[in-house]
């Protein structure tokens, strides 16, 4: 049993640093062409014992996603996901999966958590009589059970996709809009610019009224001197 927990431990580190290398590489989302999880087994304590699961590391997403779609899929083989008391189980028991168990039923055994910036996902399919699915024991139903369940971290992987890219629409869109709003302060502003034209030249108009007018009234207070002056005289002359 040490062995296997060594070996599953270092397969685990290694599937680990991959996808670490992956998403520090993913800083460009345009990488490299999506590839197929990769799936770890080994002999890993449950609340059942200590039994051979297979561990998927699931970047880009988050616990309660994850959740609710192996809900989904285990509701496909007519069975419910409920939480196994006092352990971080869950269980989707007599699930009908035909690949896995044939005519019969298994119990699926599962715990989801973070794992760093990924999800870690382990499932057991109890086989019955105390046996789980492994590739020595059961290596025919070990290669569905790894189609399994590399098709569900596509899913998780299409659903996560999905979402970002409504998101990054909804972006575009709003910025899109922030574009339209510019556009139209700048409309405005050109009108305003041209109403600013039209009143400097209003006001350059006024200002050479004005200043025709001053003429105008400089020289009529130049008359006006005169005709004072010519009054006084009068005054002066009268005895």
């Amino acid at each position: 049993m040490k062995k296997w927990k060594l070996m599953f431990a270092v397969c685990l580190m290694s599937f680990s640093v991959l996808i670490a290398q992956k998403t520090k590489k993913g800083t460009n989302k345009m990488d490299d062409a999506y590839s197929a999880p990769k799936i770890a087994q080994g002999v890993l304590n449950m609340s059942q014992g200590a039994h051979n699961g297979f561990t998927i590391l699931l970047p880009d997403t988050n616990v309660k996603t994850v959740k609710n779609m192996w809900k989904d899929l285990m509701k496909n083989y007519s069975s419910k996901v409920k939480s196994v008391k006092k352990s971080d189980d869950d269980l989707a028991a007599a699930a009908s999966i035909a690949t896995i168990s044939g005519t019969g039923t298994v119990d699926v055994y599962s715990q989801i958590e973070d794992s760093g910036d990924n999800v870690s996902m382990t499932v057991w399919f109890d086989m019955g009589e105390g046996t789980y699915l492994s590739s020595d024991e059961y290596p025919n139903s070990y290669d569905d059970a790894e189609q399994l369940l590399q098709s569900f971290g596509t899913s998780v992987r299409k659903e996560m996709t999905e979402r970002e890219l409504k998101q990054e629409e909804k972006n575009l869109k709003k910025v899109e809009g922030d574009l339209r709003d510019l556009a139209k302060k700048k409309e405005s502003l050109l009108k305003d610019i041209e109403k600013f034209k039209k009143k400097i030249i209003e006001a350059e108009e006024d200002i050479a009224r004005n200043e025709a007018a001053q003429e105008e009234t400089k020289t009529r207070i130049e008359e006006q001197k005169e005709t004072v002056s010519e009054v006084a005289t009068k005054l002066q002359n009268i005895e």
